[in-house]
């Protein structure tokens, strides 16, 4: 619920703190007084159109906060959790600034959003009935969703929706799928080319660099058998002299003064070491002699091998160590092509057990909202006739697609009618409809779904306009009934509901030092006595007027 409003330099408001409670709130003041200004505000703050203008005279900037407890919201709980912004003071604060240049800056729980989020999340704090753009009993979906929550039937409209979302997907596949079987009728043939030509390549892994390492070798052989045979007699072979011969001599010179240091005992260890490792090296030095040879025939081979391996890597535009992983994606492509035929079959089976369930899912749904329809109708109209509609008549007209579709919200479309006179045909709501009518239609509606409704705060505006002290009485009854299970705000200028409202709100214009200023004060019971005189009375209240307005308050209450 709406729970506090803080206004600064906003038209004629300088600077504006209200806390709002539970139950019903009744807003009055004389005519221009200001009382427009706090639904102004609220739809500022909840991120409908800003201008400029609206700034105060002298001032750089107008600020707008509305404070909402959502401790029992948890929709908007779980919407500011997704878009972390939840607090655990269970507490959601928007706010929303506009500059005298025309920027505007909107925030939620402290932290800048866009409009588009801010408007998501005011759909799930607050409903505003009236000649504004919050009137969203003109949208289809809202109509929908009113007759659903009447219905008491979410368990179906939750069923159709996940069965069209599944429908949607398995369609999506269907659709991709077509698309590669056709790619396998243009392009299967030459795939299949490609793969057959890899697969009599006869590659294998690591192929391409183990031929390249004994290419070298081979190509490089006379090379090595020499180089290698100087670096044997260098090391070990060279009977005059060689390095292991020389190591030994040093060995021995050390060990006879090994005993005079012990420095020189680990020289020697070292020296050991050094001498296995030479002979290690010469063991394996002949044993790659062993394996090098000259081998034209071998050579040949290994080149014409290569070269093979690189013309059909530059022909598929990889490198020849890639031949192998092309050939087991072409494979799994190939594969892909070949079983496309029976996933399809599989798709379309599927699709169409889906839609078929879909079918009776939504028949159940649309024969819940045909039931529902009568009955919210019957009510609705009865309501507006209480409300000073006598000729009014209400009706959910349903509308099919020629085209059989599979819809999130079924298979038909809500759309609310009314007439409101003798002589006029039914016709949509939102072509006919007033500010006031639409005002105490939304009543009607709110009170005839108050036990479905999740939304906790309602604003009607100008709900009591053109209808007599009998139906404003009826009227101010039914908007304190309704406040027992949801946070009423009413703006009204009858004196009749005003007397009904749990807490009374009173707006008052004045001017100082040649500027107007907008007040805004909760009263007592007192206070509430002598506004409701002004209402009855007008500019002159008179003993009989206050004991008529006391008499109002007893009698009402």
């Amino acid at each position: 619920m709406l729970t506090q409003l803080h206004i600064h330099n906003l038209v004629t408001i300088q600077e504006l703190h209200i806390e709002f409670h539970p139950g019903t709130t009744v807003i009055t003041g004389e005519t221009g007084a200001g009382k427009s200004i706090l639904i102004d505000a609220i739809e500022l703050a909840l991120g409908s159109r800003a201008s400029p203008d609206i700034v105060r005279l002298g001032q750089e900037k107008a600020d707008v906060s509305l404070c909402f407890d959502v401790s029992k919201l948890p929709e908007a709980r779980q919407w500011l959790k997704n878009y972390d912004l939840e607090q655990n003071t269970h507490e959601c604060i928007i706010r929303r600034t506009v500059h005298r240049d025309g920027r505007s800056r909107s925030f939620i729980n402290g932290m800048p959003t866009t409009l588009q989020p801010l408007r998501e999340l005011s759909e799930l704090l607050i409903q505003i009935h009236g000649q504004h753009e919050h009137q969203s009993l003109l949208k289809p979906d809202v109509q929908r969703m009113l007759l659903d929550r009447y219905a008491g039937h979410q368990q179906w409209v939750d069923a159709v929706y996940t069965l069209a979302e599944e429908w949607q997907q398995l369609q999506r596949e269907i659709h991709a799928l077509h698309g590669l079987i056709e790619e396998r009728n243009t392009h299967g043939e030459f795939l299949k080319f490609q793969l057959q030509e890899l697969e009599d390549c006869h590659i294998t892994p690591d192929e391409f660099q183990q031929l390249d390492i004994e290419h070298k070798q081979l190509a490089h052989a006379g090379e090595l058998l020499q180089h290698i045979n100087h670096a044997l007699h260098s090391l070990t072979e060279q009977e005059e002299y060689n390095a292991l011969q020389a190591l030994n001599q040093a060995l021995q010179a050390l060990e006879v003064i090994q005993q005079v240091d012990p420095k020189i005992s680990a020289w020697v260890e070292t020296i050991k070491s050094v001498i296995i490792d030479v002979s290690d090296l010469e063991d394996e030095l002949h044993r790659y002699l062993d394996r090098v040879n000259l081998n034209p025939e071998r050579l040949q081979w290994l080149e014409e091998r290569i070269r093979t391996l690189f013309d059909i890597a530059r022909k598929h535009k990889v490198g020849p160590h890639e031949l192998l992983d092309l050939q087991k994606k072409l494979a799994a492509e190939f594969n892909e092509l070949a079983t496309s035929d029976a996933r399809l079959g599989e798709l379309i089976s599927k699709r169409d057990i889906v839609e078929s369930k879909y079918a009776d899912t939504a028949k159940k749904l649309s024969a819940g909202r045909h039931l529902a329809a009568k009955k919210l109708a019957e009510e609705i109209t009865a309501m507006m006739q209480q409300l000073s509609l006598l000729d009014a008549e209400f009706h959910v007209h349903f509308e099919y697609d020629t085209t059989p579709m599979i819809a999130p919200h079924g298979t038909e479309k809500i759309i609310f009618y009314i007439k409101t006179n003798l002589g006029q045909s039914l016709q949509p709501l939102a072509k006919i409809a007033s500010g006031g009518e639409l005002s105490r239609i939304g009543l009607a509606l709110h009170l005839a779904t108050a036990s479905q409704h999740a939304t906790p705060s309602l604003l009607f505006d100008e709900v009591d306009v053109g209808v007599g002290g009998g139906t404003a009485e009826i009227i101010g009854k039914l908007l304190r009934r309704l406040g027992t299970s949801h946070q009423v705000l009413c703006i009204t200028h009858q004196p009749h509901v005003a007397a009904l409202g749990h807490q009374h709100i009173r707006v008052a214009k004045t001017v100082q030092e040649n500027m107007t200023l907008t007040h805004i004060q909760a009263l007592t019971q007192h206070e509430r006595v002598q506004e409701l005189a002004r209402m009855l009375g007008g500019v002159e209240i008179t003993p009989k007027t206050l004991a008529h307005a006391q008499e109002l308050v007893e009698k009402l209450n």
